[in-house]
């Protein structure tokens, strides 16, 4: 299980990607108060910031290993699911997590929530993550 509080901590991943204040707000489409906020405990970073923050270490981790991981050959969804999935149908199967909104193997979760803890327990983020 992902612990998704202490991976996406906005200084953490400040600090493994090397980045200035300002740098991440850039990267991340915020202000560099949000940043400065979210450091502090002041605010919890929005579902937007989260996303990002997991894209760019993602992206930081894996380089472009990244586009090579699919997570439904991971997990062994059903076919057909997967194939009304716009994501693949796209062709960005490695970030499914991102651009799917709240759906998962053809089921519409409640929240963003809800799919990290999905997510989370998935050997594809795993591997995504170097933890597997």
């Amino acid at each position: 299980m992902v612990d998704w509080g202490h991976l996406l901590d906005v200084r953490r991943v400040r600090d493994e990607l090397e980045l200035s204040q300002g740098q991440l707000a850039d990267l991340a489409g915020v202000s560099i108060r949000t940043i400065q906020s979210c450091e502090q405990g002041w605010r919890k970073p929005s579902v937007a910031l989260e996303k990002s923050l997991l894209l760019l270490l993602l992206a930081s981790r894996n380089g472009a290993e990244l586009g090579k991981q699919v997570c439904w050959e991971a997990t062994g969804a059903q076919a057909d699911a997967c194939d009304r999935c716009l994501v693949r149908r796209c062709g960005q199967a490695h970030l499914c997590w991102l651009f799917s909104g709240n759906m998962c193997q053809g089921k519409r979760l409640r929240s963003w929530a809800e799919k990290k803890a999905l997510c989370g327990e998935c050997s594809s983020m795993h591997q995504l993550l170097g933890e597997g």
